[in-house]
């Protein structure tokens, strides 16, 4: 009868050793598949963003980007090309306190139709159907937006700490394209739900509509700080 033998302390360290090389072979590639994610989202988000531009100037229209930064979401809506839209958090103050009247009018009739909402219809946006084209979309479940910057929030805008159960409540903030060809100076940030340093950044210029994807956390302040304060002089 033979007697059954545990393993030596020799056999142990084998096993060990090998679980450690395993773990550090598999821990980097699992790091790069979400890397992938998170480029691939930010490349499909450039690529819409240029799609866009063109079909502004095309349909002569302008285009509204819905970034909801508590679900990781977004959705194109489209609108009457002299859409009403603010380019700094002070000329949206000055717009409301100017049309107080006009906005609790609005808020009247969102008590009496369902769903409706007043002070997101100053610029009357609507869904978009367009074939070809994902108008609604989501990020990779391991990615998140850590912020969206436009220069009517003059801040970045981070999602919530608590998720609204409420859709109303939830942040979004939104970003233009117009049917000249330009865009609002919008900077995207999607990073690793797990680790918010790790991630890329889509930056659309005002004027040119370029797009960029960085993988640089950058600083929506000052990525434009190169610009001077006034226009040349001609003389």
């Amino acid at each position: 009868m033979r007697r059954r033998q545990g393993m030596t302390l020799v056999e142990i360290m084998v096993v060990l050793g090998v679980l450690a090389l395993i773990a550090a072979v598999a821990i980097p590639s699992l790091a790069g598949v979400f890397d992938v994610q998170q480029r691939a989202a930010a490349r499909e988000l450039a690529q819409m963003y240029r799609f866009l531009l063109a079909e502004a100037a095309l349909r002569n229209v302008t285009f509204r980007l819905a970034f909801n930064l508590d679900t990781g979401t977004w959705k194109i809506e489209v609108g009457d090309p002299e859409a009403t839209v603010f380019g700094t958090p002070e000329e949206l103050e000055a717009w409301e306190k100017d049309n107080r009247t006009m906005i609790k009018d609005r808020a009247k009739m969102a008590n009496q139709e369902e769903g409706a909402n007043p002070e997101e219809d100053r610029s009357r946006f609507a869904g978009l159907s367009y074939p070809g084209l994902d108008t609604e979309g989501s990020l990779p479940a391991d990615c998140m937006f850590a912020w969206v910057y436009t220069p009517q929030y003059g801040q970045p805008q981070t999602p919530s700490e608590i998720v609204p159960e409420d859709p109303s409540e939830q942040r979004v903030v939104y970003s233009y394209v117009y049917p000249d060809g330009t865009a609002d100076h919008t900077v995207v940030r999607i990073v690793d739900n797990d680790d918010p340093e790790d991630g890329y950044t889509v930056e659309i210029e005002p004027l040119s509509g370029e797009t960029h994807v960085d993988g640089e956390n950058l600083d929506p302040l000052e990525s434009l700080s190169w610009l001077p304060d006034d226009p040349p002089s001609i003389r």
